[in-house]
């Protein structure tokens, strides 16, 4: 039988940490960039942004295909639009011609 340390009275014994991942990407990597993809409405829906919270979406994502921080694969959404796009309601192809054609002035 091993022995185990007892920890003093009032000390917690050391947590497991799981070390950090270098592989695992930043959440933000160009911020520039999800400055310039904000626009005072959502670019699917048209809802304006006086009446709801925005957020920027990346059409792939960041974090299982290795999407970037690039003008073509950033949409500006609202709450609705966001869930829809999280949930494959509204689809990839969809969000980015949605985005094209914004940037496009269509």
């Amino acid at each position: 039988m091993e022995f185990q340390p007892v920890p003093k009275p009032g000390k917690r014994p050391p947590k497991n940490k799981r070390p950090p991942n270098p592989q695992k990407q930043q959440r933000i990597i160009d911020p520039e960039a999800l400055k310039q993809a904000r626009r005072p409405y959502c670019q699917m829906c048209g809802l304006s942004r006086s009446s709801e919270n925005f957020s920027v979406h990346h059409i792939v994502y960041r974090s299982q295909q290795g999407g970037s921080d690039i003008p073509e694969n950033l949409i500006n959404l609202c709450v609705k639009c966001h869930e829809e796009a999280h949930k494959g309601i509204i689809n990839k192809d969809t969000l980015r011609d949605m985005a094209a054609m914004d940037r496009e002035g269509f």
